[in-house]
């Protein structure tokens, strides 16, 4: 075996073994990134995908052909089954099943509370679940109503019913580290649940608004290939905690904000979403990012064809490849001004992604291969920031100040961030974006239409009642009896004609 690879396979052996106590999330190539979980008294273990796009957590209980793993419900003896159907629709797949609810815990968060919660248990379902995949479902951390349905159902989730148990609002962070050398091609990262006075602590974090608490929807401004001037001038390692950051100074931006783009990026919606894993972006946009990484491989004499660059399809090497392409950045609307934004600067590590690793070297006749796929896609015309922006950061999840906090990480990819950046006028005006609106703002605008829609009725009703003594004030004033006379006289003839 040649030495890089000696080398590499002992440095990335001690890597794993120095972060194994943080790693709680895992996944295969291509596959999201999924936490041991533990349901029903006695507990059963399976494996969920951590889903920021959704809000349910559903668990399969059938054997399916590719995986005899799933949920029994006979076998738990604190489950309650609520004879509910409900079903659920996603980008890629759907299905059917009934509600339940039981005790839910994480081995790998001990700190973390056990909890009854609902639960969709999953009876049938149609390209949900990836062949061979290592995960029986998935956990919903989105905002309600964003999940399961069915007649008359509310279905909660397991992040609601921990705010509820513990009587105060709870956030989350993923910190999501990618494969842990270039020839390995498994993932790992770490959850936590955090308390909101804790993710609160806003040093060394870039936020940018929720705008629409369903999803978590924010302002993408931007995405585009970073240029060598433009990018960052520290593009630094990161050591141990001390995670760097280009710039936490405002600054004049050096990037114009292109309205048209920014408009196309969020027409539909623009989501952070570590269920999906790749970038999505709106037609003409993918097609403008794509043919400027094709044209800087191409400078760079690396033979990739297109179908590798816009039909999603695998290229393959007989060595790992050290890529040497630019990087991408996503501009991100900044939390504490409207003209203001902040910028994640993501290497090739990212976009190029590794799907599977073989490494035969010395093995004798085997030749070793690995294969890449491009974290882009296109999606019409929404806008999706899958796991492939989230690796070499962590990210703070704050539903309840409504809010997503960026910071650098000491794992993965060399992924930066810069800013924030100053602009000429409002974003949130020249983007057509959703002005943030904090729940108290929501509270008091719903119980304004809703004195509104009251204050309609009693007027209409009012109107309705006093419609005969306008009437008669408009009359020619009669004597009381012959009011009364004439009154009825026009009632009676009205029935007998």
């Amino acid at each position: 075996m040649p030495i890089i690879f000696i080398f590499q396979l002992i440095f990335f052996s001690e890597l794993k073994q120095s972060y194994a106590e943080d790693f709680n999330l895992f996944g295969e190539a291509g596959q999201a990134y999924s936490i041991e979980i533990s349901i029903g008294h006695p507990g059963q273990k399976l494996n969920v995908i951590v889903d920021t796009g959704s809000a349910t957590l559903a668990i399969a209980s059938y054997q399916r052909p590719d995986n005899d793993k799933y949920f029994h419900l006979k076998n738990s003896t604190s489950i309650y089954d609520s004879g509910q159907e409900i079903q659920a629709q996603y980008s890629q797949g759907t299905w059917v099943g009934k509600l339940v609810s039981d005790y839910v815990h994480f081995p790998s968060m001990p700190n973390v509370t056990e909890v009854r919660c609902d639960i969709a248990l999953i009876t049938k379902s149609h390209k949900f679940f990836m062949n061979g995949s290592g995960w029986q479902g998935l956990l919903g951390l989105a905002y309600l109503p964003v999940g399961a349905w069915g007649d008359n159902v509310i279905v909660g989730s397991w992040l609601d019913s921990m705010d509820h148990m513990l009587n105060k609002p709870m956030s989350f962070e993923l910190k999501l580290c990618s494969v842990l050398g270039i020839t390995n091609a498994t993932h790992y990262g770490n959850l936590k649940i955090l308390d909101d006075q804790i993710s609160n602590n806003k040093s060394f974090m870039f936020r940018t608004p929720v705008l629409r608490k369903r999803w978590f929807v924010v302002g993408v401004l931007s995405v585009h290939v970073m240029s060598d001037t433009m990018s960052s001038v520290a593009s630094k390692l990161k050591t141990g905690n001390n995670a760097t950051y280009t710039n936490k100074t405002q600054s004049q931006s050096i990037y114009e904000i292109n309205e048209g783009s920014c408009q196309r990026l969020n027409e539909q919606k623009s989501i952070v979403d570590s269920g999906t894993t790749n970038i999505r972006l709106p037609d003409d946009i993918f097609r403008q990012v794509v043919n400027e990484l094709r044209n800087a491989a191409q400078t760079s004499n690396v033979l990739i064809l297109d179908e590798f660059w816009y039909h999603g399809e695998a290229a393959c090497w007989p060595e790992p490849q050290r890529w040497s392409l630019p990087r991408l950045a996503i501009h991100l609307l900044d939390f504490d001004a409207e003209n203001q934004y902040f910028t994640l600067e993501l290497p090739p590590q990212n976009y190029m992604r590794v799907v599977s690793a073989r490494n035969n070297s010395g093995t004798g006749g085997s030749v070793s291969e690995f294969c890449y796929k491009l974290g882009l896609e296109a999606g019409g015309k929404e806008t999706v920031l899958g796991y492939t922006a989230m690796e070499g950061l962590q990210v703070v999840f704050n539903r309840s100040a409504g809010w997503i906090g960026w910071r650098t990480s000491n794992c993965g990819p060399n992924a930066t961030i810069s800013g924030p950046y100053n602009t000429s006028s409002s974003l949130l005006v020249r983007c057509q974006l959703i002005e943030p609106l904090s729940d108290a703002a929501i509270s008091i605008k719903a119980a304004q239409w809703t004195l509104f829609v009251i204050s309609m009725v009693a007027l209409g009703v009012l109107v309705y009642l006093l419609t005969p003594c306008i009437k008669m004030l408009i009359m020619k004033p009669l004597p009381r009896s012959q009011q009364i006379s004439l009154s009825q006289a026009a009632l009676v003839e009205q029935e007998g004609t």
